[in-house]
């Protein structure tokens, strides 16, 4: 199977979404890279499977495509796995990395019951990709709810004296004035 077409999709994509660039002085080499979202890996590795590629090879031209340590671990991995080592073993050293620890682990349980039972690993990736998503969403919501107390409060504390001084107070001034 030709992967040209795979990889070139890939590469495209990746390219619109990852890399910024500032024109013909690229400063991709004298920047950190920035980490890429998990989703978007596990919708790559999802793509690659899905036209055929094994896990060690959808791994391995993601992680080639990726910018950074990170795809660099993910190369690791598919090159152990590739040359026959266990999944713990190839896994480790990416997981016990302190950057993409967290990262690398979440993928090595999506994709581990796929490389141990030989099933596909599509349904896991869409189950991950809806968690990540699901997850997201929660933050986001608890996020918004704190901003909105945080934004209230104050707006509430500004308004409430001008409305004494605007409204209550002259209301109280002609209530007594016409009692006279």
């Amino acid at each position: 199977m030709d992967l040209k077409p795979l990889i070139a999709a890939l590469s495209t994509i990746l390219a619109l979404l990852l890399v910024e660039s500032d024109g013909p002085g690229d400063r991709l080499a004298d920047e950190q890279v920035s980490t890429p979202s998990l989703s978007l890996v596990l919708a790559l590795l999802g793509v690659a499977v899905r036209q055929g590629a094994s896990l060690p090879r959808a791994l391995g031209v993601v992680g080639g495509l990726l910018p950074g340590p990170y795809g660099l671990r993910m190369v690791r991995v598919a090159h152990l796995l590739g040359r026959g080592n266990g999944w713990d073993l190839s896994w480790s050293g990416a997981i016990g990395d302190p950057d993409y620890g967290q990262s690398m682990r979440v993928l090595a349980d999506c994709l581990e019951p796929s490389w141990r039972l030989g099933s596909s690993p599509l349904t896991r990736i869409e189950t991950t990709l809806r968690q990540l998503d699901h997850h997201a969403r929660s933050v986001l919501a608890r996020a918004t709810a704190t901003i909105t107390v945080r934004l209230l409060v104050p707006t509430g504390l500004c308004i409430l004296p001008a409305f004494v001084l605007i409204g209550v107070i002259p209301c109280i001034a002609a209530f007594v004035g016409g009692m006279s």
